[in-house]
């Protein structure tokens, strides 16, 4: 029994979550923090009957934190690529701070709002609540931001002519771009739906997309998902193939990445669904 209860902290659950705090600590519990927040959210919409654009208050809090979990716990994986101790220095530093203290006021808002039955998004009634809103703006431009001096960092520390590096490079700036700008027109507008009927009621599920109109939110997922997609892509590629190749395989995958986001822009623009 002893040796039982002796082996139960050092399971590989255990060891792992304890590599993945001791990596950067900040970034590790604002994964653990956003998951939590998606399960309340999940929970208080089985109990809270209000809806907003015909979905419950809570939806969009619950997908903000996931997106902010995934979007911290992808930042842990790409450390190893960067300097020796590099997150240790003042750019380090600012890079973890600058990052933390975007999502965490973004989601107190966010959250809030959701509790009030209030939206946060396109929300400029008052001053007050457009203050807020451009004050999100700024956060989301600063969290891209981040990505793209994350892969400036990680471009000059390393090769390029490896593959894996590479494609964590190019995803990273693709999200600061497509995400980046996307993320930017979207938020210049007075709604996310472009014709159709302005509700999430009949949205694609999980996500809530328009079925019959445009939708903006669309091409920024596409686009802040960059990061993640293509250094997948780039670790899909079969093994036997020679480096020249999975070089070539990422800059084209990166490509056709980048002109499927953009034309999921254009289908928006043009007032059409992503998924009718």
């Amino acid at each position: 029994m002893s040796t039982i209860l002796e082996s139960t902290p050092h399971s590989a659950g255990f060891r792992l979550a304890q590599l993945a705090r001791d990596v950067q600590p900040v970034w590790y519990y604002l994964v653990i923090g956003n998951l939590a927040l998606m399960a309340f959210c999940i929970a208080a919409a089985g109990i809270d009957p209000r809806l907003l654009h015909g979905v419950s208050v809570w939806t969009k809090p619950a997908k903000f934190a996931l997106s902010l979990a995934v979007y911290f716990a992808t930042l842990m994986c790409f450390v190893r690529y960067l300097p020796h101790g590099y997150l240790k220095t003042l750019g380090g530093r600012l890079l973890v701070q600058v990052t933390a203290w975007c999502a965490v006021l973004e989601m107190l808002y966010i959250t809030a709002q959701a509790a009030l039955g209030e939206a946060s998004h396109f929300n400029t009634g008052t001053p007050f609540h457009a203050l807020m809103y451009s004050l999100m703006g700024l956060g989301a431009t600063l969290l891209v931001l981040a990505l793209a001096w994350m892969g400036w960092v990680i471009g000059r520390a390393n090769r390029l002519d490896n593959h894996l590096v590479l494609a964590v490079v190019v995803g990273l700036f693709l999200t600061f771009v497509l995400g980046g700008g996307f993320g930017g027109y979207l938020g210049s507008m007075s709604q996310h739906w472009v014709g159709g009927v302005a509700s999430d009621a009949n949205g694609i599920v999980l996500f809530n997309w328009a079925r019959d109109g445009g939708d903006l939110r669309v091409a920024h997922f596409w686009g802040m998902h960059a990061m993640q997609f293509i250094p997948l892509l780039a670790l899909c590629l079969p093994a036997q193939l020679s480096n020249a190749w999975k070089l070539a395989g990422v800059m084209a995958g990166s490509a056709a990445y980048a002109a499927f986001a953009t034309f999921t822009f254009y289908q928006a623009l043009e007032g059409l669904p992503f998924i009718s």
